[in-house]
């Protein structure tokens, strides 16, 4: 019986680090609270693993502040630095490009699809195509009967074509 408790603590010190950053699905954390109920040593194990990282998350969200803080600076002093001439002359490029690429693509998402072809304009173009290639409709019919199907189109989508 002991032999089984202390299994239970093992596993459950294997788990605490990853309830800690955040790791655990919802069937293991319940099963973690379970055993923390009922087992003081290992509810004095996750109260450190709690303490740790409430300690790291301040540490590194001071850190985090005081290095961007000092990025921001750095930055802000070698901008003042360089020389402004180049870069007024490279923004309104950059704002003539960006407004040219919106023109351009502006019209591929407001469409009314419009530049989906009709029923009779695929035909006029299948017979645009038929004259191009110096093949009349009568000699198709003439010569042989035209199946979508030797095509491997299959039947369904033939009966739609053909009509």
């Amino acid at each position: 019986m002991e032999e089984e408790a202390k299994m239970d603590c093992n596993r459950t010190e294997e788990l605490l680090a990853d309830r800690a950053l955040g790791f655990l699905s919802r069937e293991l954390t319940d099963a973690l609270e379970n055993h923390l109920a009922g087992c003081e040593r290992c509810r004095v194990e996750a109260e450190r693993y709690r303490s740790v990282m409430d300690a790291l998350q301040e540490t590194a969200a001071e850190n985090m502040l005081v290095d961007l803080s000092q990025r921001v600076m750095d930055a802000a002093g070698s901008l003042s630095k360089r020389k402004s001439a180049p870069l007024r002359l490279i923004l309104p490029a950059l704002a003539a490009a960006a407004v040219l690429l919106a023109m351009v693509i502006t019209p591929m998402f407001t469409s009314d699809n419009s530049l989906m072809m009709t029923r009779q304009e695929v035909l006029e173009a299948y017979s645009e195509d038929l004259e191009f290639l110096g093949i009349s409709a009568e000699g198709i019919k003439s010569t042989q009967e035209f199946s979508y199907e030797s095509y491997g189109v299959p039947p369904a989508l033939a009966e739609y074509l053909v009509q």
